[in-house]
């Protein structure tokens, strides 16, 4: 409601308007005390109250007003004049449609209330009527159970005649039970020592085995210990080795490249220098003739310059793209070999997944190769959804990866596709 007030302030308020006047014309405009015949009683009816402010008071004496000012007696219509149209009352006809609409919907609503109310009635019949045979099915349980209380009380007579005769019965057949049991429990003992000789003995031995096989256990957990040792030493020692060997081979081509552009940029600078030469020795040449020929010289001088120099460029640039790309091959070339071996090394291949299939992940990487968690995620499917969540799986085990450092790791390993093929 508070949503609608906010929303709809205008409307709420029309609405509240209109439920106040159904029920003022309820309560004025509808004979509370008619009998109702359908349901058939007065104790049926309810008998309601509203508080009424003086607002309500006066739009009431109003609508009194109204409702008199409207019905006059026929015979008075018949006999009087017509008055002028200044001095009869004026009836809005809007007002009138809607008093006629509330006090249909309020006959409405008290044929809803009454219907409910028979309803409700109706309700509480049949309740009553449960109840009522609840209480005949309650009495009828009692005296069934009053019946084979008696029914029992008579089995148990005959039940303990019977356990006196049994009693005799047994008491004999205890007096030889009992000389039985005597000498059945001088052989039970004798074969109960016996036997606890024996659990002993096998007990002895139990635990010189269990004690055999413990220490066996904790030998094979030492080897298998120290061998898994050994093994990821060597394996920290070759990641170590390959990134020493990576970045020296690393450092040799950035230094190549680096001569290899200091080398390009001289001889386009000694080309640009002869390229001046010429044109000032050109131009020296050309001032003798014509000035218009002298001015076209010149701009053509300029235009082959400027196009001599756009090629270069383009020389130039292409150059550094070729070896940018060579270099980052070699890079890919040397790194990403590292990372195939270091993941299928936590590979585990997954029960029933077919062979030949591959998948493409993407991965995002901090600097020193630990993966990011929550980052990879599957790129190309392999079709095989156990087979791409190994891969997932792998990788995180084998994160931190072998990378290598600075712009190399940002350019190409911070974020990139890693296709995973066993």
């Amino acid at each position: 409601m508070w949503q609608i007030w906010t929303q709809y302030p205008k409307a709420f308020l029309w609405s509240v308007l209109l439920h106040v006047v159904l029920v003022l014309v309820m309560f004025f405009g509808v004979d509370w005390l008619v009998r109702n015949q359908e349901l058939g009683a007065y104790e049926n009816m309810i008998q309601a109250s509203l508080p009424v402010t003086p607002d309500i008071e006066q739009r009431i004496e109003q609508l009194q007003a109204n409702a008199a000012s409207a019905k006059p007696e026929p015979e008075a219509k018949a006999k009087a004049a017509p008055q002028p149209p200044e001095q009869r009352p004026q009836i809005d006809p809007e007002q009138a449609r809607r008093e006629a609409e509330a006090a249909a919907l309020a006959r409405e609503a008290e044929r809803e209330r009454q219907a409910e109310q028979e309803q409700q009635r109706q309700a509480e019949l049949e309740r009553q009527a449960e109840a009522e045979r609840q209480r005949q099915a309650e009495l009828e349980q009692q005296r069934q159970a009053e019946a084979e209380r008696q029914r029992q009380a008579e089995l148990e007579q005959q039940r303990q005649a019977q356990l006196e005769a049994r009693r005799r019965a047994e008491a004999e057949i205890r007096r030889k039970v009992a000389e039985e049991a005597k000498r059945r429990a001088a052989e039970e003992a004798q074969r109960r020592a016996e036997q606890e000789a024996r659990r002993q003995a096998a007990e002895a031995e139990a635990a010189a085995r269990a004690e055999r096989e413990r220490q066996a256990a904790e030998r094979r957990a030492a080897e298998l210990a120290a061998q898994r040792e050994a093994e990821a030493k060597a394996r920290r020692e070759a990641e170590a080795r390959a990134r020493r060997e990576a970045e020296a081979a690393r450092q040799a081509e950035l230094e190549a490249q680096r001569r290899a552009e200091e080398q390009a940029r001289r001889e386009a600078e000694e080309a640009a220098r002869r390229e001046r030469e010429l044109d000032a020795a050109l131009a020296a040449e050309l001032e003798q003739e014509a000035a218009q020929k002298q001015a076209q010289a010149q701009a053509q001088a300029q235009a082959r310059a400027r196009e001599q120099a756009a090629q270069e460029q383009q020389r130039r640039d292409a150059a550094a793209q070729q070896r940018l790309a060579a270099a980052r091959r070699q890079v890919a070339s040397r790194w990403v070999p590292l990372i195939q071996s270091r993941i299928k090394s936590f590979w585990v291949q997954p029960a029933g997944s077919p062979g030949g299939i591959e998948a493409v992940v993407n991965l995002r990487l901090e600097p020193g190769g630990a993966v990011i968690p929550g980052s990879v995620k599957v790129v190309q499917s392999s079709g095989n959804g156990a087979f791409d969540q190994s891969v997932i799986s792998a990788i995180y085990s084998a994160s931190p990866l072998p990378v290598p450092d600075g712009d190399e790791f940002e350019e190409m390993f911070q974020d990139f596709n890693f296709r995973f093929k066993p």
